[in-house]
């Protein structure tokens, strides 16, 4: 039987021989990832042939100081998160010298002669130059220097400090806790008070920057109301004190050095400036003020003093610079002497962008980080409240927040002792009682009425001159109107004086943007706006449009009216011209008619013609015939029929006609009915219809259309316009016809000069009331409405908003309605549109010149008919008197043919008896013995003297 060492001894022994081929497996992994990573430094460090031994210098304010730089660079050495394997750190340092020369000196031999890669420098314990020794002598040769205590501004210069960083920041930084304050107490309005050195003005100019910088609380913007610089040295500060007592701030931040700020408490007090209702806040500086009041606030930087602190911080920002630095960069050895100026330290630069990148999440004095002047951020600050005897207590505090990754404030204000020991936060401003008030005359809501005097103004009346021209005469004016009402209604309830005046120049107010090309460039306001943001105001009662661009920079109270935008147009009116009578038919129709006329009366005359019933073909029982029907009467007969006119004559006699004549008049009778019921409707019963349906008709919207439209530069209208971007064509084609004010384009609209102006429905509708040739067309549209404008910020912003809506519960703004807008005015017109229109001359016109031209065509033919009679008379005359010519000719003919017939025979006898002819008869008859009423007779006649020889015995 085996033993039982036999039995256990090859288990045991195979777990270990497991056991030991493990761990030689780890142990020859790890030591294979260490030469790995040995032997990648070496590799980096001979690729790039960085050093491994760093040189940092201190100029450090006491020995203590010194001793705990040492020690933290050799503790440093041992920090692998901050020191690579092979690099070690080791330390100069020496103590800050207050004169500065003697300083600079001892840099140069003590730290440079060291071949120093950074300087960490403190503050002397007495004298201030010695850090900017310092800065100098190290920043010509770009050796970074991290200041630990120096808060100076000037140090954030980089064109005299070009290589100083510090772990502590600026006293201008200060502005940046102000700024959260205030708007943590909603203070919107402060007076500003610094000294005209350095650091007072980075502190005022960081200030403004800072509460006016767009973040997302947009409408909440500290206004500075006032500036007070002063020369560093004051004797007395009661006279500047009392320039600022009457401003409406009561909110006061100051920076100013702990003697000045003694001598600023002593005035302020005696001034009674420091009692309830007054805001101190103050820098560190003063806040050390021996005098300073009871209620007083101010900062206290957390650290600030703990010098040890801010030692560690700056050595571990170098390491963790110079550690990234040693793997992606080649650096070189720094200068090691003051003599050679010519050289400069590349390497340094580098360094020293790669110190302001770094950032420290858990360092002694908190978070740090570096903006881009190398300055501390993030840096925390305690809120000190002053209690009696000078005692300091701490109620709130500014740090940084690992969550939201910014700034934040607490604050404990229910342990805040307020100035005059009051325990309530004052509201920070005085709310001033007498106001300067602006209006623009806009009817209905305000009527301007030049007076030269003020004593011309009505009970109902104001006196409203225009804005700085009080003094002039001639610019004297009485307002009345919705808004001068609704101003009274205002000064009475929330109980305030006034002093109203007119607009400057007669605009609400426009915004231009100046520079374009640079980067944040301000809007300019003009026009009233411009008045209330410059402060040039305090309330602007008038039909202002409430809209974003004015809500940016204004405060609205809630609308006073609502309203939106319409489109104004002059009524299309029909075109009466001569043949207005005529409209009732197409021209179709009436050539068709004109044609029946003429055919029908064709046919009767034929029908009667040819019928054997006819006239034509009877006779009378007298054995006579009637007047037979002829073409003319027929046609005569055939109008007569169709203008309802007795017919006396000439009718029909066949039954066939007369079956045709009664047809016709049946087609007579329709059509004149036809005709009297369409003339009622195209000239008395039609009313003309808008031209526009609205905003979206086809015609605004397409600029090839011959159709102008406008509104008023620089108002409410036009930027809505420009904000939509629908219509933006439309806008472009409009822009180059707006106006100056709404009065001019009105008029044009009332002259036809321009077809549509677009504006605010409540102006436009009660034009429209006043002048029924005027209508709006189409729906509202842009909703907005007026509201009263004040000051941003403005105490009088809630007062005035709780006033008008309780005038809408009581019914005032019904009544100011009813008295300005609706009196009279609708219901004329709509009594008109009610009412159908008169028949005039200008519709009617037509028929009387028809009648005219009938008059002057009979006259026209009568005198053709009496020329053409007198002409037929000389005729007949004529023919006459040739007929008695002819007669007379025709006897003398038959008298000669006689005679010759019976002397003829006689000739023959005496001829054959032998007797000679003995002479002649002349049958001519001498032309002096003819009578004038006797016929001519030829006077070829051939002459013939008989032969009477032979009757002479």
């Amino acid at each position: 039987m085996p033993t039982p060492s036999r039995v256990i001894g090859p288990s045991l022994k195979d777990n270990f021989m497991q056991n030991f081929r493990m761990w030689f497996l780890y142990i020859t992994l790890a030591l294979t990832l260490s030469n790995h990573i040995v032997t990648a430094n070496i590799e980096d460090r001979r690729r790039f042939s960085n050093p491994t031994y760093y040189n940092v210098g201190g100029v450090l304010s006491s020995n203590e100081s010194i001793a705990f730089f040492k020690d933290t660079i050799s503790n440093l050495n041992f920090k692998d998160q901050y020191v690579p394997r092979g690099v070690t750190y080791h330390d100069y340092s020496i103590l800050m010298d207050p004169n500065p020369i003697k300083t600079a000196l001892n840099v140069c031999k003590d730290l440079i002669g060291h071949r120093v890669y950074a300087v960490i420098v403190s503050h002397p314990l007495t004298g201030e130059l010695s850090p900017a020794a310092v800065s100098y002598t190290s920043g010509f040769y770009h050796i970074p220097v991290i200041g630990i205590s120096s808060r100076d501004s000037a140090f954030s210069d980089k064109n005299i400090h070009v290589s100083f960083l510090r772990t502590v920041p600026p006293y201008s930084h200060q502005a940046d806790v102000w700024v959260d304050v205030l708007k943590h107490f909603n203070y919107m309005k402060v007076i500003v008070i610094h000294s005209s050195d350095t650091d007072g003005r980075a502190i005022l100019g960081r200030f403004q920057t800072t509460s006016q910088s767009i973040d997302e609380d947009v409408d909440r913007k500290v206004v500075v109301e006032q500036v007070i610089e002063f020369e560093p040295g004051l004797d007395s500060f009661s006279d500047r004190l009392i320039d600022v007592k009457s401003a409406q701030a009561r909110v006061f931040l100051m920076y100013a050095s702990k003697t000045d700020a003694e001598i600023i408490f002593r005035d302020a007090t005696y001034l009674n400036m420091t009692t309830t209702g007054y805001v101190w806040m103050v820098t560190e500086q003063a806040l050390d003020a021996a005098n300073a009041p009871e209620g007083l606030l101010g900062l206290r930087l957390v650290n600030a003093t703990n010098e040890h602190a801010h030692i560690q911080d700056s050595i571990y920002v170098l390491a963790s610079a110079i550690r990234d630095m040693n793997t992606s960069e080649e650096i070189h050895a720094p200068p090691s002497d003051c003599d050679n100026s010519g050289s400069i330290w590349t390497t340094g630069r580098l360094l020293f962008d790669y110190i302001r990148r770094q950032s420290l999440e858990n360092g002694a004095t908190g978070h740090v980080a570096f903006d881009d002047h190398g300055d501390r951020v993030h840096a925390e600050y305690d809120m000190v409240n002053v209690r009696a005897q000078g005692e300091h207590v701490a109620v709130g505090k500014y740090f940084y927040s690992k969550e939201t990754q910014k700034m934040r404030l607490e604050l404990k204000e229910h342990e805040i002792i307020w100035m005059g020991r009051s325990l309530s936060k004052p509201e920070g401003f005085m709310i001033p009682t007498h106001l300067k008030v602006l209006t623009i005359e806009e009817k209905p809501f305000v009527y301007a009425r030049r007076i030269v005097d003020d004593s011309d103004c009505s009970p109902e009346e104001i006196p409203c001159p225009h804005y700085n021209a009080s003094e002039d005469t001639d610019q004297m004016f009485c307002c009345k109107g919705f808004c001068i009402d609704l101003l009274r209604y205002l000064s009475k309830a929330i109980n305030f004086t006034y002093s109203l005046a007119l607009s400057p120049d007669g605009q609400f107010g426009n915004y231009i943007i100046r520079n374009l090309s640079v980067p944040g460039a301000k809007k300019e306001w003009t026009g009233l706006i411009g008045e209330l943001v410059y402060e040039r105001a305090d309330m602007i009662v008038a039909p202002l449009t409430i809209n974003p661009e004015r809500a940016e920079f204004i405060e609205f109270s809630k609308p006073f009216k609502y309203q939106g935008i319409t489109i104004l147009e002059k009524k299309p009116s029909r075109s009466s011209t001569l043949v207005s009578f005529l409209q009732p038919f197409s021209n179709t129709l009436w050539i068709l008619v004109m044609v029946s006329v003429h055919v029908v009366a064709l046919v009767l005359y034929l029908l009667d013609r040819f019928s054997p019933f006819g006239r034509f073909k009877l006779a009378n029982i007298d054995g006579t015939e009637e007047d037979a029907l002829n073409l003319s009467s027929a046609i005569w007969f055939a109008w007569g029929v169709l203008l309802n006119s007795g017919i006396g004559e000439g009718t029909p006699r066949s039954f066939s006609a007369r079956v045709l004549g009664m047809v016709w008049a049946g087609f007579a009778m329709i059509i004149v009915a036809s005709y009297t019921a369409n003339l009622a409707a195209f000239l008395v019963l039609e009313r003309p219809k808008t031209k526009l349906t609205g905003i979206n008709d086809a015609r605004l919207r397409n600029t090839m259309e011959n159709l102008t439209c406008a509104t008023v530069k620089g108002s409410a209208v036009d930027m809505y316009f420009r904000r939509q971007v629908e219509l933006s064509n439309m806008y472009r084609t409009m822009e180059a016809n707006n106006y100056d004010n709404a009065e001019q384009a009105i008029q044009d609209v009332k002259n036809g000069k321009l077809m549509a102006f677009i504006w605010d429905s409540s102006r436009l509708e009660f034009e429209a009331a006043q002048d029924c040739e005027l209508v709006t067309a189409g729906e509202l549209f842009g909703r907005s409405g007026y509201g009263v404008g004040l000051q941003k910020g403005s105490p009088w912003a809630d007062l005035v908003t709780l006033a008008i809506l309780d005038f809408h519960e009581s019914g005032i703004m019904e009544s100011l309605d009813n008295q300005w807008i609706l009196r009279n005015n609708m219901l004329n017109c709509e009594e008109n549109e009610k009412t159908p229109n008169t028949l005039g001359l200008k519709n009617m016109a037509g028929v009387f010149i028809l009648v005219l031209a009938g008059i002057v065509g009979g006259i026209v033919l009568i005198i053709i008919e009496v020329v053409y009679k007198r002409h037929q008379i000389r005729k007949q005359k004529r023919m006459e008197i040739a007929r008695h010519a002819a007669d007379r000719w025709r006897g003398a003919v038959e008298k000669r043919k006689s005679l010759r017939a019976s002397i003829l025979p006689s000739q023959r006898r005496a001829k054959s008896n032998g007797v000679k002819e003995a002479g002649t008869i002349s049958l001519v008859v001498d032309r002096s013995t003819r009578r004038r009423d006797e016929p001519r007779v030829p006077r070829y006649l051939p002459a013939y003297t008989p032969d009477v020889s032979h009757l002479v015995v």
